[in-house]
């Protein structure tokens, strides 16, 4: 949801609640008044006190119209006007609330997964399994096909260079880029991958023994050059044999 559609609805919400107290607060004073007139009348003082008969008379047609000969009640069609109105108040307020609470709570959550997916090689990967590589990834026919850039991100000297490159190069893959990564301090080693190319990641990882591949995030391309994925290589993989 957009920061413009969340403030119009929350501005909806309170608008409506807001306009929901207003008019019960407008008929409680208007039956009020109708209620001290017609006392007022019924006690004799409706000719002594022409102003209250007029001003009862006054409220009574802001309420009712005529059908025929019989008027209607002007408490009844007030009362009806203002019960119409308290409903499309509350429908308003109802919609924009669930705008607000019940449907942002979903896009949240979209957002979230979508952000655990995309996580960065210098941070925390979670057990999300979207990355997590499957026991069986889908073959891929020719390694040789694809190219793995390998970025050392363990802070151990040579680990791309000298641990990790010849064994991408032994399972079949070209080597591509060897550099070294944003961060020297990552623990756990992942499989990144460019669109279309999980597939070769996760049988990259599976040859490497690691454990998850996702999307690629948090690494310029520039440090790619033209590689399908890339090894970032953390403390676990640089101190394997």
């Amino acid at each position: 949801m957009s920061d413009l559609g969340l403030i119009i609805a929350t501005t909806l919400m309170f608008v409506s609640i807001a306009g929901a107290i207003g008019l019960g607060m407008v008929a409680w004073r208007r039956q009020g008044i109708i209620r001290s007139l017609e006392v007022r009348e019924g006690g004799g003082l409706g000719l002594s006190a022409p102003v209250a008969s007029e001003r009862q008379m006054v409220l009574r047609g802001r309420a009712g119209t005529s059908q025929g000969d019989l008027p209607v009640p002007a408490d009844r069609r007030m009362r009806a006007g203002l019960i119409t109105a308290f409903i499309a108040v509350l429908l308003i307020g109802g919609a924009a609330g669930w705008w607000f609470l019940i449907r942002d709570q979903g896009g949240s959550t979209t957002t979230q997964q979508a952000g655990l997916q995309g996580a960065p090689a210098n941070g925390p990967l979670g057990p999300d399994p979207a990355v997590k590589v499957p026991d069986d990834p889908p073959v891929i026919q020719d390694h040789a096909a694809y190219t793995v850039a390998v970025l050392n991100a363990s802070g151990v000297t040579g680990a791309a260079a000298s641990t990790v490159a010849p064994k991408v190069e032994t399972a079949g893959y070209r080597v591509g880029a060897i550099g070294d990564a944003g961060t020297q301090d990552q623990m756990t080693s992942v499989v990144m991958w460019r669109p279309g190319k999980q597939a070769v990641a996760q049988n990259v990882a599976k040859d490497l023994g690691i454990t998850q591949a996702p999307p690629l995030d948090g690494i310029s391309t520039s440090k790619l050059g033209q590689a399908d994925v890339v090894v970032v290589v953390g403390k676990d993989l640089a101190a394997a044999p």
